[in-house]
């Protein structure tokens, strides 16, 4: 990444996802002595980092292609990169302002005048394509502190938590009833008329949830309860709690 800071400069913001490489303390440590914005997307969201998940998308069918065809990988880079998008600018003209050369005939340089026009071009594709989008769907409603939502999957509002704060548009974290903090987009996160049950020591209460979720509920069983032939004999076919929160039966 420095490198191409070094070639392009350095940018204002850089969006990224949850990985462990930009969530350590040495990429922030890098953010603040390039004195540039890091902003996260939403956790098990993709869809809030849509531009570069689009980007590997098309550089993976690329190099797909150039191997199938058996072709240089570079120039299948390198015409992505020249080709006109639909408002009539490539993206190698977007980036540098000028025409790059390839192994396709090609016409001059662009002119100064047309990239006014290129840009309004480009405001008005994404305007019609946030009108084609939401065609079918509707707004969520806002969420503030202290409301009570259901989190999940799309089929499963299975945990109550309460919303703290919202660090990103429309990224919010929230605590579960066991004291554990997640972030999650609005999207997944559905408002209810519940009443949330106040914690006395979150840590506490979260330290207690993970140490159980990692230890097998027939080990919980065997150190509470003394052990004898009939009890071990019971405790073999019993559940396994496992930390994906579900219940496996031995075969």
């Amino acid at each position: 990444m420095k490198s191409v800071f070094a070639r392009h400069g350095i940018p204002t913001v850089v969006m990224s996802d949850n990985g462990p490489c930009y969530s350590s303390s040495e990429f922030q440590d890098f953010a603040a002595h390039y004195d540039f914005q890091h902003v996260t997307s939403s956790p098990q969201f993709p869809q809030s980092n849509g531009k570069a998940e689009k980007g590997v998308h098309i550089v993976k069918q690329l190099l797909k292609k150039a191997s199938e065809s058996k072709s240089d990988p570079y120039l299948a880079l390198l015409s992505y990169r020249a080709s006109p998008l639909e408002h009539g600018a490539s993206p190698a003209e977007l980036l540098m302002g000028r025409k790059i050369r390839t192994t396709l005939p090609y016409r001059g340089d662009i002119k100064q005048d047309v990239i006014k026009d290129i840009a309004m071009k480009q405001k008005a594709l994404q305007k019609r394509q946030k009108t084609n989008y939401d065609k079918n769907t509707k707004r969520l409603e806002p969420l503030s502190e202290h409301d009570v939502v259901r989190f999940g999957d799309s089929n499963h509002w299975d945990r109550k938590a309460v919303v703290l704060e919202e660090v990103n548009p429309r990224s919010y974290v929230v605590r579960a009833e066991n004291g554990q903090v997640f972030r999650r987009n609005c999207r997944s996160l559905l408002k209810t008329q519940e009443t949330s049950q106040p914690l006395d020591d979150p840590q506490r209460e979260e330290v207690q949830a993970s140490s159980q979720d990692q230890v097998p509920l027939s080990t919980q069983a065997s150190s509470s309860i003394a052990p004898d032939n009939d009890h071990s004999a019971g405790t073999s076919d019993s559940p396994v709690l496992r930390r994906s929160l579900r219940t496996i039966k031995k075969p």
